[in-house]
């Protein structure tokens, strides 16, 4: 009889799985989710440093650039110059960044804007539409790419206007008068029956940029207002003194016209310190609450969401603060939390001169 011998059959290769299971997908989703939530944080964070950065050399430029303006013309520019045929009832005529357009090397936009008639003019208006990358910050989302601007320069604590037809009447941001003197005279027609130092003085003293006017000084009768500083008048000195700070709240509105970086408007061409440091508008010896200047509704800050041109404080998209320069053109973030009492020394150039006054924070 013969044995047979059976061959072991090998077992049958088992086929890889083809997917996951329902629990191993919603895992690793899970994780991808959890490192997602970690890495986009850091990556916006890293964005935002980028854009704030490229923020503070746009101050910087324009910083250099206004010092450059001032050494050539012997003198700070203005704010913003009011002019026209109508000595009584003047126009806007041009801006502090029309001033400094050839030392940001447009000097061919410099060339062309027409100083015979008003920025309302036409072709003023064309050129105040093209976008300039200097005077927009990365992080100003409110920016169109049309006469756009996300800064604007040191204005003190108010403006000078026109008020029962008496000239050069010290009001605040919003056209309120003020007693900056305390002795109850507001608006007089001449400076002697102020007093002294009369409220137009002491507003020199607590603002760098002015409004003035342009070209009456060659018309017979009254000669307009100038009011403006030098490097040798900002008595505390240029490295301790406010030039420029971003303010989202200026530059192209859609639902203003000839709202641009060439705009005249108070608010939309100068930041302040709160005109609330002195209780109803009235700057009283031993009444003047320093603090105040930096606070409320008027702090670094607070304007995020106030309407273009109605918020004329520093306001800015960067977390924190905003990009500020000083007269000697250094740049730097500051706090939006910042003392009001040193806010408000900053803001002043000839704090010197403000001892023994009402408006007296000490240095």
């Amino acid at each position: 009889m013969v044995k047979t011998t059976k061959l072991a059959i090998p077992p049958r290769d088992v086929a890889p799985r083809a997917a996951f299971t329902l629990i191993e997908l919603l895992v690793s989703i899970s994780i991808i989710a959890v490192l997602m939530s970690l890495i986009l944080p850091a990556i916006e964070s890293a964005r935002e440093a980028a854009r704030r950065t490229q923020c503070l050399n746009n101050v910087k430029n324009l910083s250099l650039a206004l010092v450059s303006a001032t050494e050539t013309q012997k003198r700070f520019p203005a704010a913003a110059y009011w002019g026209g045929p109508n000595k009584n009832n003047p126009g806007p005529h041009h801006n502090w960044v029309v001033e400094i357009l050839g030392h940001v090397d447009r000097q061919d936009l410099a060339d062309r804007w027409d100083h015979q008639q008003l920025s309302t003019w036409p072709a003023n208006q064309k050129l105040a539409e093209i976008h300039l990358e200097v005077l927009a910050c990365p992080s100003d989302v409110t920016t169109n790419g049309h006469g756009d601007l996300s800064y604007a320069v040191n204005g003190g604590i108010g403006e000078s206007t026109v008020l029962n037809t008496v000239q050069d009447c010290i009001v605040d941001p919003f056209n309120h008068v003020l007693d900056l003197n305390g002795n109850g005279q507001v608006c007089v027609s001449s400076t002697v029956d102020d007093g002294s130092p009369s409220d137009r003085e002491l507003f020199r003293r607590v603002g760098l940029f002015f409004n003035e006017n342009w070209g009456f000084d060659k018309t017979p009768g009254y000669q307009g207002t100038k009011r403006f500083h030098t490097t040798a008048s900002v008595y505390d000195g240029l490295s301790n003194t406010l030039l420029i700070a971003e303010n989202i709240r200026t530059g192209c509105d859609p639902y203003a016209a000839n709202s641009n970086w060439a705009s005249c408007d108070t608010r939309r061409t100068k930041f302040y310190f709160s005109h609330r440091i002195c209780p109803n508008n009235v700057c009283s010896p031993g009444t003047v609450n320093f603090q105040l200047a930096n606070s409320g509704d008027h702090a670094i800050n607070s304007g995020k969401t106030v309407p273009e041109g109605e918020s004329p404080w520093p306001n800015s998209f960067h977390p924190g603060g905003v990009c500020v320069s000083f007269g000697d053109g250094r740049a730097q973030f500051i706090s939006e939390t910042i003392e009001g009492r040193v806010f408000y020394n900053q803001m002043t150039p000839d704090g010197v001169h403000l001892q023994g006054t009402s408006l007296d924070a000490g240095l």
